[in-house]
């Protein structure tokens, strides 16, 4: 717990870095946003079932509405913050969902969590480390829209209606906001969510009914 606690304090001191007191309120909004997703999921207790799986969830959203309350968030629509929450509740499911998966799977696991978090921290990142392979394909759109959609960057940046791609530091650091890309919509993001979380969790509900899908050889030592 204690080295959850120091990774929860590093990464607000790492956040509060990032803050600019000329940025605009919405760029507050995505930092306490993931801030929130990041720090929820390494210091609340497990969901081992449904019910926990939602009051985890609510408890992120709350404890951002509540951050959103002790900073600077001047001029920012009740309309956005609602829209953020969601995204925040989303990623929520999301996260703890892979939790009970990876659990599921690899029962006995101490660092489930570190392993989500890292998987987060590469897909949140991926605007920078994807760069040199769109510079090399940019006539493949396809490719860099996919590249904006699938991180949570992007996701909670719909959502506070930010456009972080033009943003002045990625501009300078990042080659995606001088190629064309389109956002995906704030609806298309949180469907995507509903149906991603709905799968896991029908696989999770598979794998608990049926704990014999796991024996094979390719799984030595599982027991039912």
């Amino acid at each position: 717990m204690w080295i959850s606690c120091i990774a929860v304090l590093l990464a607000g001191i790492l956040f509060s870095t990032t803050l600019d007191v000329a940025a605009a309120p919405a760029f507050y909004i995505v930092n306490q946003a993931l801030f929130v997703c990041l720090a929820g999921y390494l210091l609340l207790p497990a969901a081992n079932d449904l019910s926990g799986l939602f009051t985890n969830g609510l408890i992120h959203t709350v404890l951002f509405i509540v951050l959103t309350k002790l900073t600077v968030t001047t001029g920012v629509p009740l309309s956005i913050l609602l829209q953020v929450a969601t995204v925040v509740f989303c990623l929520a499911l999301l996260l703890w969902s892979l939790s009970q998966l990876f659990t599921a799977v690899f029962p006995g696991k101490k660092n489930i969590r570190g392993i989500i978090i890292l998987l987060l921290t590469c897909l949140t990142t991926a605007p920078l480390w994807m760069g040199p392979v769109v510079d090399i394909h940019q006539a493949d759109s396809r490719l860099i829209n996919w590249v904006v959609s699938m991180t949570p960057l992007t996701h909670v940046s719909v959502a506070a209606e930010y456009d972080y791609l033009r943003s002045e530091w990625l501009y300078r650091n990042s080659s995606f906001g001088s190629l064309p890309f389109v956002y995906p919509g704030f609806y298309s993001i949180a469907a995507g969510y509903f149906l991603l979380v709905l799968t896991l969790q029908i696989i999770i509900r598979g794998l608990t009914r049926h704990p014999q899908m796991l024996i094979s050889s390719h799984w030595p030592g599982k027991k039912t």
